[in-house]
């Protein structure tokens, strides 16, 4: 089930990213690319949506590959 593989995947990023968002991105991008999830220009246009988007760049970016993996609920 797409949910909870994402919930286990965003709570290993939670888990084990020191250094604040910017510190995550390589996190989040191994998980990305390793579920294939996205591509690579996918996810460096998600880190460009994220950053430039208001709020915590880790939530804008978990709510987009939520989005576009499970729908509404997957965000």
């Amino acid at each position: 089930m797409i949910y909870l593989q994402l919930f286990y995947e965003f709570l290993k990023i939670g888990l084990f990213s020191f250094g604040g968002a910017y510190g995550a991105i390589p996190l989040i991008k191994e998980s990305v690319l390793n579920q294939g999830w996205m591509s690579v220009e996918m996810f460096t246009n998600l880190i460009a949506i994220s950053e430039s988007s208001p709020g915590p760049i880790m939530v804008n970016a978990a709510t987009y590959i939520g989005y576009t993996q499970g729908g509404v609920l997957g965000a």
